[in-house]
């Protein structure tokens, strides 16, 4: 019996580090399709989102954000190096690495030159009664294109 309550919490951090892993996958499916429901429904109520020196704060918020660019660039997010760290049975934090690919609105393949950014997320994770939810996430720039 003892042995079993060991690995609980073993267990417990595996769980914790798959969810979020999922979390922060499903952000880039989402972002991609344009899925504002999507997207929103992954942050908590409060949560805040930001991106490029502005910062969304709340669901809704957030929600907004991607309706609000659902006819602009076409998006793909490649996540990689995808790191989580349990902090409690209810907190984790976690960094991914990220490169964005932009494209401009149309049908078909679209043309491609470069990324548009390499960075990473910086994450802080919660779990709800909803399950895990992400409750920060920043993104933070490592390369960026010439703007020459």
């Amino acid at each position: 019996m003892a042995a079993l309550m060991a690995l609980a919490p073993a267990v417990a951090q595996a769980d914790a580090r798959q969810a979020c892993r999922d979390l922060v996958l499903d952000y880039a499916f989402y972002r991609d399709r344009p899925d504002a429901r999507g997207v929103a429904n992954l942050f908590t109520e409060d949560a805040e989102l930001s991106v490029l020196g502005q910062t969304w704060r709340g669901r809704q918020a957030i929600y907004e954000r991607i309706v609000a660019g659902a006819d602009g660039p076409l998006f793909r997010h490649l996540m990689s190096t995808i790191r989580i760290f349990p902090e409690s049975e209810t907190r984790a934090t976690g960094v991914s690495y990220v490169t964005v690919y932009t494209a401009p609105p149309g049908e078909g393949p679209r043309p491609l030159d470069a990324p548009a950014a390499v960075g990473e997320y910086h994450d802080v994770f919660v779990k709800t009664d909803a399950g895990w939810q992400i409750a920060e996430r920043k993104f933070v720039p490592v390369l960026m294109p010439n703007q020459e």
